[in-house]
């Protein structure tokens, strides 16, 4: 319902505008001869691509079908009960697109230039002019600095084999001076209320934060548990006077496992299942606030081994880009493995090579002052980026108006069974195995229950040291029941698998107990030999799964991971699990 209520205010936003004050009048032949010439002089002809587009046209269109839109939403014999609703919406769409300065936009040419050889990894001078009306007010235009600078540091300070950087130097409380022009707008935003919430003046903090903004992914493995989703991150934005960094470090205390210092914040595993090893690290250095995904990515970023300005890449895609701007973009992802990530959240098995898609680029944007001007050099030319961004966007729209859907489906009473998360109430009882583990270790010289599987939790429940009710997973509930007596535990009284023979000097990381791999649905806990609990993120279906997943992780030498997968394999083909 969200997202068809807010679609129908975005469509009947056109007639809003008129209302609103949108420039749309038609500007003489001269004028728009004198801007196409404009424009041209900024772009590369006789390449593989050039377009010069007016505006003016592409709006009056869309005003037009809005109104049409409108009169047929208004002529409605029986008008939805969220009538007022979608109103209010359109026209705070129509106050934002007033305040944004999109109307000023007077023109945007676009050019590719083939700069490789014929047999040459093909290289593409890529530009993108967009002519602002000067002196423009609206937010999107004086949101960016006014000043170009430098950017050799910038790129000096990166590492080499980043994946994506982006850097852009912001005016917040520019952006706030502006709104709080509108009416509308302006008694929320000077909200006595929302200085004392923020303990200063909007405007002063905005100021505060004023400057460059950088973020930056490095590549990880997939199976990392400090990555998240794949990568190591990092984001950097002003704090001139120190005071945001203060108030995170106020508030960090309340987070377990935080440790804090003078100008560095380790925080707790905060990321969940995303990244469970991930500690993330907030750095206040030089007036800005660094955040980093983990401690790995810290090191990553501030201890490179080599910098992105020294390697052959950064040189071949930096040749004849402007050395000043306001901001930068470098890119080396793969559009594939975002679309397949789409593909996934629909539990779809299909899937396209994740190496294709792949354009590498170094944009620099430089402001003039009639407008902006990206230049870049790149392995796609404009009009092969435009194609994957055809196929790209209507993918993730699509997602998100069926995902609105099914959430609408629900709430409009469709019943959808979900079966609860009981890997919580699992590790609480694993904290039984580990504490009655250690206990025997204690009085067996290091030692753990040498026996496999039942055998082993047998001699846990034999020497008193684990309760019976412990053996049972509340996964599993309903399906096992405990045991009346140690002498009568058996198969139908246990949901875990216990891999014995290990002592406390083993590898810190080789399992010691493991969920049975039916207990829950997507997530598997293991309790580990250095006694740390571990959740996995995986549909296992059988004991050589979980192995093979645990191996991926920890990397086991061969002769300690022959021996999980043997036992492994015993249960599987004992339960017919082999065939999952």
């Amino acid at each position: 319902m969200r997202f068809r209520k807010y679609a129908a205010a975005a469509l009947i936003c056109g007639l809003c505008l008129g209302f609103a004050g949108c420039k749309t009048a038609s500007d003489p032949r001269a004028q728009d001869a004198a801007r196409y010439r404009a424009i041209a002089e900024k772009l590369d002809p006789d390449g593989s691509y050039y377009r010069i587009m007016n505006p003016r046209y592409v709006l009056k269109g869309a005003d037009k079908l809005s109104v049409q839109l409108f009169s047929a939403f208004t002529s409605m014999q029986k008008p939805p009960e969220n009538f007022r609703e979608i109103l209010d919406h359109s026209l705070n769409l129509a106050l934002l697109y007033r305040l944004s300065g999109i109307e000023d936009v007077q023109g945007i040419g676009e050019s590719s230039l083939r700069l490789s050889g014929k047999h040459e990894q093909p290289l593409f001078r890529n530009r993108l002019y967009l002519a602002i009306r000067p002196g423009s007010r609206g937010f999107l235009w004086n949101a960016v600095a006014t000043g170009n600078r430098a950017l050799g540091p910038a790129w000096s300070e990166l590492p080499a084999g980043i994946d994506s950087a982006f850097e852009l130097d912001l005016r917040p409380d520019e952006v706030y001076r502006i709104v709080s022009e509108s009416a509308v707008l302006a008694a929320t935003l000077h909200d006595e209320r929302l200085a004392a919430f923020i303990g200063e003046p909007p405007e002063k903090l905005l100021a505060e934060l004023a400057g460059t903004v950088r973020i930056a992914t490095l590549p990880a493995d997939e199976e990392d548990p400090e990555a998240v989703s794949g990568s190591h991150l990092m984001f950097s934005f002003p704090d001139k006077e120190g005071k945001l960094f203060a108030v995170v470090k106020k508030f960090s205390v309340f987070l377990p496992g935080t440790r804090a210092e003078e100008g560095r914040i380790q925080l707790g595993p905060i990321l969940g299942s995303e990244a469970p090893k991930a500690t993330p690290v907030v750095l206040s250095k030089a007036g800005r606030i660094t955040v980093f995904s983990s401690v790995k990515a810290e090191q990553a970023f501030t201890s490179p081994a080599q910098r992105f300005a020294d390697s052959d890449k950064f040189r071949r895609l930096s040749a004849g880009l402007p050395a000043e701007g306001v901001g930068f973009l470098y890119s080396n992802e793969s559009y594939a493995r975002a679309f397949n990530y789409l593909l996934k959240e629909f539990d779809l098995d299909f899937a396209v090579n994740p190496k294709l898609w792949t354009p590498e680029q170094l944009i620099v944007i430089v402001r003039e002052e009639s407008g902006f001007l990206a230049t870049g050099n790149s392995t796609l030319d404009s009009n092969q980026n435009k194609i994957i961004h055809q196929i790209l966007i209507p993918a993730a729209v699509g997602a998100m108006a069926v995902r609105e859907y099914l959430a609408d489906s629900v709430d409009a009473g469709e019943t959808v069974e979900e079966i609860p998360d009981t890997t919580g109430e699992c590790q609480i009882t694993l904290e039984l195995f580990k504490d009655a583990l250690k206990k025997y270790a204690e009085q067996h010289d290091g030692a753990f229950p040498a026996g496999e599987d039942l055998d082993g939790v047998r001699e846990l429940l034999k020497s008193g040291l684990l309760p019976l009710k412990a053996t049972i997973c509340p996964g599993a509930a309903g399906v096992d029941t405990p045991a009346e007596t140690v002498d009568t535990f058996g198969e139908a009284n246990c949901s875990f698998v216990y891999f014995g023979g290990f002592t406390t000097k083993s590898n810190p990381k080789l399992p010691l107990v493991v969920d049975w791999p039916l207990n829950h649905e997507g997530a598997v806990n293991v309790l580990l030999v250095d006694g740390t609990i571990e959740k996995l993120d995986i549909d296992a279906g059988n004991c050589k799964r979980i192995v093979s997943k645990l191996q991926t992780i920890y990397q086991y030498k061969e002769k300690e991971f022959r021996r999980l997968i043997e036992l492994a394999d015993k249960l599987d083909k004992k339960f017919g699990l082999d065939q999952q």
